[in-house]
């Protein structure tokens, strides 16, 4: 009924103008949309991953003309997705301020550190990797700047559950529910992609059911996040997989969250 994971065509690898997202989503029946694009940022060019950061009063104007032009049709949200980094806190912590977006989403995509910057998926089959993710995930759950993390078990995308895994995944359920952030459900691989032989299994990268039984231990606020690349995503026949997944592993997901 409401989708808070969507991007747009501004960072590079996503398509579709704003409004068809809005439109197939309403076509669709949900109630919500949130727009949450990955955040652009002052001083950092990443072609096809973000867009530049002029862009981001076009972001702005667009998603506030579609608010009013369908507010008695649906509700439309404004977010970014964003990585955790110390240079960018102030910089987040003011876009809510300044109420330029209704809530933040915590997406662990990339390690920084020595000044270069590494992808988690590259290198998420070393154990130092699995590390630095649950140390990100630690301080950007704590900041008080995130209401959702995004796919939380993206990192089980090329490893073998093990303790490690199991412990990683027990310290971001306990600190998301402390700090009273929602863990998404992410219907991305799903909806853009097939089983790959992780670790002799075949599986979808995400998401990861052991993650999820430790979530339901804990009791977390669980959502499903659609992550739209394209208007068709929120129509896609392969979210039933999503729901097949809730329904085997009897996931409590809420429809709502109230910002």
């Amino acid at each position: 009924m409401y989708n808070y994971h969507t991007h747009t065509y501004r960072c590079g690898h996503a398509i579709g103008l704003d409004e068809e997202y809005v439109q197939e989503a309403i076509k669709s029946s949900y109630k919500g949309i949130g727009f949450s694009d990955h955040i652009m940022l002052p001083k950092l060019e990443e072609v096809l991953i973000r867009a530049h950061y002029k862009e981001i009063n076009d972001y702005f104007s667009s998603i506030n003309s579609l608010k009013e032009k369908y507010k008695k049709e649906i509700e439309i949200y404004t977010s970014f997705e964003c990585e955790w980094d110390n240079n960018y806190e102030k910089f987040y912590r003011k876009l809510l301020q300044d109420n330029k977006v209704d809530y933040l989403i915590f997406g662990n995509h990339n390690c920084y550190f020595k000044g270069k910057k590494e992808h988690f998926l590259k290198y998420i089959s070393k154990k130092n990797y699995l590390r630095r993710y649950v140390t990100k995930s630690i301080k950007a759950l704590r900041s008080g700047l995130f209401k959702i993390m995004a796919h939380p078990d993206i990192f089980m995308s090329g490893l073998k559950w093990d303790k490690d895994c199991e412990k990683v995944a027990k310290i971001i359920c306990k600190e998301a529910k402390i700090n009273n952030v929602a863990l998404e459900l992410n219907c991305g691989c799903f909806i853009n992609e097939k089983k790959k032989n992780i670790c002799c299994e075949e599986r979808y990268r995400y998401p990861f059911k052991q993650f999820w039984d430790i979530a339901k231990k804990e009791g977390n606020l669980i959502v499903v996040g659609i992550d739209a690349h394209a208007p068709s995503a929120f129509s896609s026949p392969n979210i039933d997989l999503m729901n097949q997944f809730i329904e085997k592993n009897q996931i409590k997901v809420e429809k709502q969250i109230n910002f």
